[in-house]
């Protein structure tokens, strides 16, 4: 079966059971811890190693995870590694984060700037992204210092680029395009 569509059916599978337990906002948090988790170089090489017993595995992970986990997150993680799925734990919890929030009406905004930003900004932000739809957002601020200065703002899907080594990556392209058209 082709990988997208195993992480896509047991994010589904569980986000219809925390419906029917009303276990959302738990297990909700639980997926982005282990989203966070299983994204960590570290983690993905215990995952993946063939050696190390699944049962090891289930432990690590639920280790890592915390003892404050609702049981349907245990429960499902066990689960998981149980049916040799556990390589796609990453891509499960990202899938059931997606759903949860397409189904909460919630907005991920990501700001990436040279320089951390103050709060009024912050807001500013998370209100026009909510716009007139009435749906929440989730801020997520990130300091890069690599892109200068300007900003890159990405909400949900829609990447707005203002950063000033985007700009100056882009005006090298035109230079250089324009002296070779020269020679």
């Amino acid at each position: 079966m082709n990988d997208s569509k195993i992480a896509v059916r047991y994010a589904k599978a569980l986000f219809d059971l925390t419906l029917e337990h009303k276990a959302l906002d738990g297990v909700y948090d639980d997926m982005k811890i282990i989203n966070q988790l299983c994204s960590m170089h570290e983690v993905k090489e215990v995952i993946e190693n063939p050696v190390i017993p699944v049962s090891r595995k289930k432990e690590i992970m639920l280790a890592l995870a915390g003892k404050g986990l609702n049981n349907l997150t245990v429960t499902f993680v066990n689960f998981v590694f149980s049916q040799g799925r556990g390589s796609h734990l990453n891509a499960v919890s990202r899938n059931f984060i997606s759903l949860t929030r397409r189904h909460r009406g919630i907005r991920q905004v990501t700001l990436t700037t040279a320089v951390p930003v103050g709060e009024k900004i912050k807001k500013e932000l998370a209100a026009v992204a909510a716009g007139d739809t009435g749906t929440t957002s989730e801020f997520i601020e990130k300091v890069d210092a690599s892109i200068i200065g300007g900003f890159i703002l990405r909400v949900d899907d829609t990447y707005i680029d203002a950063s000033v080594r985007t700009r100056l990556n882009k005006f090298s392209k035109e230079f250089t395009l324009a002296g070779n058209a020269k020679e």
